[in-house]
């Protein structure tokens, strides 16, 4: 009789462990399709960085026309849009690279917080110091240097400003799209 109790509960200890390990699979899988949907938003700010890019640069000849610009300030414009693309590849390439499917968690947290990482470095540290010398630059250019005689300088900044404001607060949104979505993805491989 002992036996016998000793066999039912091998065979429960069985189906349990059975049950246990569907219900890990499934919980993999959900995991792994919940990343892979985080990763749309990471991708989002790489696509809207490219289409500014894109849009700059075919509005760019628009500048031989008008002469809104200096030449020298345009060339310097185009250099800064094509170190942007550069950076943007370089900081989203490790994650373009992962096979959320496949990948160990471990791998998927690092490049994530790498991602993380640069992207904060990227945001907070180099984009200012490239970025605000050249508003201050497009400033002068525009509202001072090629504004038409007997025009108000600081009525010509703001649509500039507007304008700089507008991106920043787009490119703030995107920032946080892109740094939640890598912490999400950080943390349910944490839990």
């Amino acid at each position: 009789m002992e036996t016998m109790n000793f066999e039912e509960m091998r065979n429960q200890f069985a189906i349990l462990k059975e049950q246990l390990d569907k219900q890990e699979i499934v919980n993999d899988h959900l995991l792994r399709v919940t990343m892979k949907i985080r990763k749309k938003d990471i991708n989002s700010t790489k696509r809207l960085g490219y289409i500014c890019v894109v849009a700059c640069l075919l509005l760019m000849p628009l500048n031989l026309i008008t002469h809104s610009w200096s030449t020298l300030f345009s060339i310097a414009t185009i250099l800064l849009l094509l170190l942007t693309t550069v950076v943007t590849y370089y900081i989203h390439k490790p994650v373009d690279s992962l096979n959320f499917m496949k990948d160990d968690f471990s791998t998927v947290a690092r490049v994530m917080a790498r991602f993380k990482n640069q992207y904060n470095k990227w945001t907070f540290y180099y984009s200012p110091i490239l970025i605000i010398p050249w508003i201050v630059w497009a400033c002068y250019d525009y509202a001072w240097k090629r504004a038409p005689e007997g025009s108000n300088h600081w009525l010509m900044l703001v649509p500039i400003i507007v304008a700089a404001v507008v991106g920043g607060i787009i490119g703030y949104i995107f920032y946080r799209k892109a740094v939640n979505a890598a912490q999400d993805i950080i943390d349910q491989i944490e839990s």
